[in-house]
């Protein structure tokens, strides 16, 4: 069996000339759409405290309705969701090679262990290109996996919550419930 080729034993072609060009649109692309995620979970908390916080209020003065409970339960999973898509997450894979393009990989390193292995990195257009290129495969997998991922949790929890909420008090006020 042949064995397998590896990015290093690729021949180092030249790039197109817009090359650069996309890596650096690509990375501002997913940037924007990890600045989105977060304004839409920051939104999707405030709303969700605030519903929350009604409900909670609403219930300290009068009985506990189910619908009440319903929209207070639901506001709060949201609301954690939410939390989740945007909370930090800074450690690094201890097997994985360190991105030094993210601040996590590199803090616990000195100043001139990071300048150095940046030198290096900054040696060859190949690797400077590898490196972005690896920044952005990353991050990506962060937005997919983590921030969507919740994000897009929450707004379920919070669409079902409302939708059954509604139906509680339907059924509260034709007096099934």
């Amino acid at each position: 069996m042949p064995e397998p080729v590896t990015p290093v034993d690729l021949p180092v072609r030249p790039l197109a000339a817009d090359a650069i060009h996309l890596i650096r649109t690509t990375e501002q692309i997913n940037v924007s759409l990890s600045q989105m995620a977060d304004q839409k979970a920051s939104i999707l908390m405030g709303a969700t405290f605030v519903v929350f916080t009604i409900a909670v209020n609403q219930a300290s003065r009068e009985h506990l309705s189910v619908a009440l409970i319903i929209v207070a339960t639901f506001a709060f999973l949201s609301a954690m969701l939410a939390v989740f898509a945007i909370m930090p997450s800074i450690r690094s894979k201890p097997s994985a090679k360190p991105n030094l393009l993210f601040f996590g990989s590199f803090a616990n390193m000195s100043e001139d262990e990071y300048i150095d292995k940046m030198l290096v990195l900054l040696s060859e257009p190949a690797t400077v290109h590898r490196a972005m290129l690896r920044d952005i495969y990353q991050n990506g997998q962060v937005l997919q996996h983590k921030k969507y991922k919740f994000l897009g949790a929450a707004y379920r929890v919070f669409l079902v919550g409302l939708v059954l909420t509604m139906a509680a008090f339907a059924l509260q006020f034709t007096g099934v419930l």
